[in-house]
């Protein structure tokens, strides 16, 4: 019964939210600076641009670390993230460095990888409607981590090219490979 009133408490306050939709941006960054310290995280705010960066080691032993930006967009209605995968690149791997963008924003179901070939960097992106994280708060925590589980596959990706130098073609492959197998061991897990 207690939760049965629970229930309609968290529908009305749902209601009540949407019924006065235009504080969703306030809303939303002041739920995402509360994630950032309750993380226990080091970051930076930035509060003109109502955005939050922070540095994250991508691997277990703690060698590769990337700059990832949480950001609450008003002109676009989004809350995105984003991870610098490269910020200096050899221009004459571009062509490859286009190839790789390509066929990985071909196979991703959600995000964007973006390639300056003037500033020479990579990033990737994903972004959502302020509305999920709006009316369900724990949608900051799921999307901080897909996007930095997604940026480590992505980042062994753009590594393979920019420091082995392999071809973009048997990267995907290996990809396909790698994600293959971690999904295999989920399931068996569950």
């Amino acid at each position: 019964m207690i939760k049965i009133f629970q229930e309609i408490k968290d529908n009305i306050k749902k209601y009540r939210k949407l019924r006065n939709i235009n504080n969703r941006v306030s809303e939303v960054w002041l739920s995402l600076k509360r994630d950032y310290e309750q993380s226990g995280c080091n970051y930076g705010t930035y509060e003109s641009m109502k955005f939050i960066e922070t540095t994250y080691a991508i691997n277990e032993k703690h060698q590769i670390c990337k700059k990832f930006h949480y950001h609450v967009d008003e002109n676009t209605d989004l809350f995105k993230s984003l991870v610098w995968i490269s910020e200096g690149f050899d221009s004459e791997k571009a062509k490859n460095i286009l190839i790789l963008s390509s066929h990985l924003n071909t196979f991703m179901n959600m995000g964007l990888i973006r390639v300056d070939t003037k500033n020479c960097t990579i990033s990737m992106e994903i972004g959502i409607s302020l509305l999920a994280p709006y009316l369900y708060e724990d949608q900051i925590y799921f999307q901080r981590v897909r996007h930095f589980n997604l940026s480590k596959d992505i980042v062994w990706a753009f590594n393979r090219l920019l420091i082995f130098d392999e071809d973009p073609v048997f990267i995907i492959i290996d990809l396909m490979k790698k994600v293959d197998k971690q999904q295999n061991k989920t399931q068996k897990q569950d």
